[in-house]
């Protein structure tokens, strides 16, 4: 039994170990264990708030996807009506030309044919005066000074009709 014999030395160490044991964790578990906590829940805190940014970061991705799903519709519209735009401009201005070309075409054919009646009329009046001159080379000594004078009016009637 000398192994279970309690004793004064054995009382005062069993009571410095718990005076240790308490001041340990007064000054040593206590606050690291404290210290463990804030650190825990900082990392919650953050995990939580990580867990936010990244749904926040996924929302603002679908719209950002979304927008640019619209832009793209948006842009085909526009090249779309740009291109019809573009047909309707052509067309325009193939009628334009067109009128343009059978504007030119006419008066070219009223110039041509003012120009036409100009010479049948220089012609008129050059065969008008080379039969008064012809009548007057023939009929110079077979009438009088009158009747050439109605027969030559008569001549000048008919090649003016």
């Amino acid at each position: 039994m000398d192994f279970f014999e309690i004793n004064l030395t054995a009382v005062v160490q069993l009571l410095n170990f718990l005076f240790l044991l308490w001041i340990l964790n007064k000054l040593l578990y206590k606050p690291f264990l404290g210290m463990m906590e804030k650190r825990k829940e900082k990392i919650e805190g953050e995990i939580v708030e990580a867990e936010k940014l990244r749904k926040q970061a996924e929302e603002i991705k679908k719209n950002a996807e979304e927008e640019l799903k619209n832009a793209r519709i948006r842009a085909e519209q526009i090249i779309a009506s740009a291109n019809s735009e573009s047909e309707k401009i052509v067309e325009e201005a193939k009628q334009k030309a067109q009128k343009e070309a059978e504007k030119i075409l006419q008066n070219a054919y009223l110039e041509i044919e003012k120009q036409k009646q100009e010479a049948l009329a220089q012609v008129q009046t050059i065969a008008t005066e080379l039969a008064i001159n012809l009548a007057m080379k023939v009929l110079k000594g077979t009438l009088d000074e009158k009747a050439k004078r109605e027969y030559l009016a008569k001549v000048i009637k008919e090649y003016e009709k």
